[in-house]
């Protein structure tokens, strides 16, 4: 009896070493980290590319603050996947997701819900419906995301789920010609596989529109107007270059304004994709976004109705203009109530005066181009090329930063600079304390020659500002006024 106890015992030690083997790496994982958060957030976090940081860079409240503690988020309104409190100081750990003292350690999608907010708003309160929930054998989460992202098993550790290599799974891998679950579209895809497939077989995107942010830092009250759907952002994915879709996350805090854009796979997935039409205004869709562009080159995406205090919003595929930083505009709402009141549907809201923004990202995405525009039906006389390239203009020769025209400006003005020869470029703009408040251009290759850049100042206030070039051998700086 006891040699086989010995036995027993060995083999739970060698099982239980292999659990632990194989969540090795989960202290790099995102759900260790919450890497994340802070990405999205931090004021000293900057995204490649992006015009300005995070949220944090309006608020100076620190993430790890008391009541925003993003950080030590934690699903099951305080209790862990065995129905007990989490200790104190509370760590992320299995007990976030599994139940540890079942046998099997099994975990519950509510669990994937209480973080992933709005996977669980889409199928829980929106009703929407998915291809992949539905039939005899719906599919969990962990169906597709695998231990490679949820116990971080590559040993990676990324910033962001929106990171190249972060999220393992793809639609090929279970929809493809060779396992003939996938028709094969080469035939007639006019896009030649330029468009992701959430592109045409997503139904919605959602958001949560405007959070107050004075609820979370007063009372660590998480308070948005309203969840919005029925629209799909469309941008150029980094990490596979293909169109896809996007949402965004809108705040105010004390009459600032804030929004962050980002790829957004949402879980509304049809069997049946989207038609021409349907995003191609130039092939007889009625596009709401591109007839509004049109009209008079701005997407009013969102409006606040004061007679009622209700938020109306544009339906249907929203592409993201090239020009977005002028053209895309929203009304930024604030709460009048008490930020102790329960959270819940209110009137007791309203607009604090801005439909642009004070400060935002745009994560791992670009904007349509002026040719993508042009291909859906936009009028792209009305959106001005960020950077513009004069090939014809005489070589320069030598590398020079021009005054910017007009100046003083607004809402908008000129830069103009020389490369004598093919170089990096960055291109920034700082107010009189040296802070950044814009990223034009981040490590961006151009060619020798005149460039210029139209820039646009819409949140930003009357004064002198500095706007700066640099490559590897060169840093010019010259100073600009916007008059309001």
């Amino acid at each position: 009896m006891t040699h086989q106890r010995t036995i027993l015992a060995a083999l739970l030690l060698f099982l239980a070493s292999i659990g632990l083997y194989a969540q090795g790496n989960f202290s790099t994982s995102l759900h260790a980290t919450r890497s994340g958060k802070n990405y999205f957030y931090g004021a000293d976090t900057f995204v490649t590319g992006a015009p300005s940081p995070g949220f944090e860079s309006l608020t100076n409240v620190p993430i790890d603050h008391p009541n925003v503690a993003c950080t030590q988020c934690h699903p099951g309104d305080g209790l862990g996947a065995n129905g007990e409190a989490y200790p104190t100081p509370y760590q992320p750990g299995c007990v976030d997701c599994h139940a540890t003292k079942t046998a099997g350690m099994p975990v519950a999608e509510e669990s994937c819900y209480g973080c992933h907010g709005r996977q669980g708003t889409e199928a829980n309160k929106l009703g929407f419906t998915d291809v992949h929930r539905s039939g005899d054998n719906p599919l969990k989460c962990w169906d597709c995301h695998g231990e490679a992202e949820l116990h971080g098993d590559d040993g990676v550790e990324y910033s962001s789920m929106l990171e190249p290599g972060a999220i393992k799974v793809t639609c090929e891998q279970c929809h493809n010609t060779d396992a003939g679950t996938l028709p094969d579209h080469s035939s007639y895809d006019p896009h030649g596989d330029a468009l992701h497939c959430a592109a045409c077989h997503t139904q919605s995107v959602i958001s949560c529109y405007n959070c107050h942010f004075e609820s979370q830092v007063e009372s660590h009250l998480k308070r948005a107007k309203q969840p919005i759907k029925d629209f799909v952002i469309l941008v150029n994915r980094d990490k596979d270059g293909k169109v896809g879709t996007a949402s965004f996350q809108s705040l105010t805090y004390k009459g600032d304004s804030w929004v962050a854009f980002a790829p957004y796979h949402a879980h509304t997935i049809t069997s049946e994709g989207r038609k021409c039409a349907d995003c191609h205004a130039n092939l007889g869709g009625s596009i709401d976004a591109i007839d509004d562009y049109n009209e008079d080159g701005i997407i009013k995406f969102a409006s606040w109705n004061a007679n009622d205090s209700t938020l109306s919003w544009t339906k249907g595929v929203v592409p993201l203009p090239a020009d977005y930083e002028r053209s895309f505009r929203m009304d930024f709402i604030t709460y009048d109530g008490n930020v102790d009141d329960p959270v819940g549907p209110s009137k007791n809201w309203s607009a604090i005066g801005e439909d642009t923004w004070d400060g935002h990202q745009l994560f791992f995405a670009t904007p349509m181009t002026k040719i993508q525009m042009a291909k859906l039906g936009f009028d792209t006389t009305q959106a001005p090329t960020a950077v513009e390239h004069n090939a014809l203009a005489p070589r320069p020769q030598e590398f020079d930063l021009a005054q910017n025209y007009p100046n003083p400006f607004n809402p908008s003005t000129v830069i103009e600079f020389n490369l004598k020869q093919a170089e990096t470029i960055t291109l920034k703009i700082y107010d009189i304390t040296g802070k950044v408040v814009s990223v034009l251009m981040q490590d961006q290759q151009l060619p020798a020659g005149l460039h210029r850049y139209q820039f646009h100042a819409q949140g930003l206030s009357s004064g002198v500002y500095v706007y700066a070039i640099e490559s590897a051998n060169h840093s010019v700086m010259k100073k600009m006024t916007v008059m309001k």
